[in-house]
């Protein structure tokens, strides 16, 4: 008959606590709240901050537009020209046909 090899207490203590060590470095990296979920959380808040970051920017240039569109009658011009395709008090357009050879 074979004989049994037997578990030193000490060693069974330190089996245990390197079990419950692992359980915990597993649950920190994949679980709730885990060291994952707050990358992926730090990733997402790092996007809407770039993002509100853009929308302040065209915010502000929107507010600029405001601005000259109520108090600057050049740029209304400029607008209704090159948007709208307006002419200005005694404006021609000349429109030539390309010559083909």
């Amino acid at each position: 008959m074979k004989k049994e090899k037997r578990l030193d207490p000490r060693d069974k203590k330190l089996l245990l606590a390197a079990a419950i060590l692992v359980a915990v470095a597993v649950f920190a990296v994949f679980g709730d709240n885990g060291l994952l979920d707050v990358y992926k959380m730090r990733k997402e808040r790092d996007g809407i901050i770039e993002y509100n970051s853009a929308m302040e920017a065209e915010n502000k240039g929107l507010e600029e537009q405001i601005s000259l569109l109520k108090t600057d009658k050049r740029y209304i011009g400029r607008i209704a020209r090159n948007e709208l395709g307006m002419l200005g008090k005694n404006e021609m357009i000349y429109r030539f046909e390309e010559v083909k050879k």
